[in-house]
């Protein structure tokens, strides 16, 4: 990891509770500009909690802070941290069926626009068709970026599941994110779709130097394109490092195979 590049969000101190269960505990971690954090651990370590804190589907305890782009995420509601450049892809497959790859991919970008309804009006003399049409270029863009040109017409509830998750991955970007949140993109496929998946998560990691945090299970993966690795055991932060360090650690050793920590 470069050290020269700057805390893009820093989390400090997060906690989360439901009822007497604690999700997260005390955890603080740094992401830094255009790198691929990977957030790890056993099933329930409270990754997905953690993003969900992130982007403000979960509001974490107020003693906390994650701030980003010098505000205070923590209590902001979660539109309002989309508008700041943050999209998030889930776990499960958030797609419209009943609309085309196209239709899907457009929807991602309404948070970009910014005239209002009097250029709505008068649509064909005022900003408003200008911008959609440069929207629309873009949109082109990621079609040919993810491979997917064959059913930009298709209705999305048809396709087979990896074009399904490839679509969705389509729509985040559609928002033009400074900040993308990943939570187990490659879920449910196969080898190829994987490879797929994680050669598209790169090209827009070098190209737009897109920052982003990933939650994903294949180690594999983690190991091949992370560029930071933060562990998580029973919501406690038990290593942060880079993927060389992680593999090393008898820490993360022990909490995936079972045993008794050091």
């Amino acid at each position: 990891m470069d050290e020269k590049k700057a805390v893009a969000v820093k989390v400090s101190d997060i906690s989360l509770s439901f009822g007497g269960v604690r999700a997260l505990s005390d955890v603080s971690f740094d992401v830094h500009e255009g790198e691929i954090l990977a957030i790890i651990g056993p099933n329930g370590a409270g990754k997905t909690s953690m993003l969900n804190c992130i982007n403000g589907f979960y509001h974490a305890d107020r003693k906390g802070s994650i701030v980003y782009k010098d505000r205070e995420l923590i209590g902001m509601k979660t539109y309002d941290i989309a508008k700041l450049s943050v999209a998030r892809v889930f776990q499960g497959i958030q797609t419209y069926g009943g609309m085309t790859t196209l239709d899907n991919l457009m929807t991602g970008m309404h948070l970009t626009l910014d005239y209002g309804v009097l250029a709505s009006f008068f649509y064909f003399w005022s900003k408003a068709k200008k911008q959609e049409m440069e929207k629309r270029r873009k949109i082109e863009d990621i079609i040919d970026f993810l491979e997917i040109k064959h059913i930009r017409k298709a209705y999305v509830g048809e396709l087979a599941y990896g074009l399904r998750k490839r679509v969705d991955f389509g729509r985040a970007l559609a928002m033009e994110p400074d900040l993308l949140l990943l939570d187990e993109p490659m879920a449910g496929m196969n080898l190829e779709e994987k490879e797929d998946m994680a050669r598209f998560i790169l090209d827009v990691s070098e190209e737009k130097q897109t920052t982003m945090v990933l939650v994903e299970h294949d180690m594999g993966v983690v190991m091949d394109i992370a560029d930071h690795i933060v562990v998580l055991d029973f919501g406690k932060k038990i290593a942060d490092g880079t993927p060389e360090q992680i593999s090393k650690d008898p820490v993360v050793i022990a909490a995936y195979l079972g045993e008794e920590g050091n």
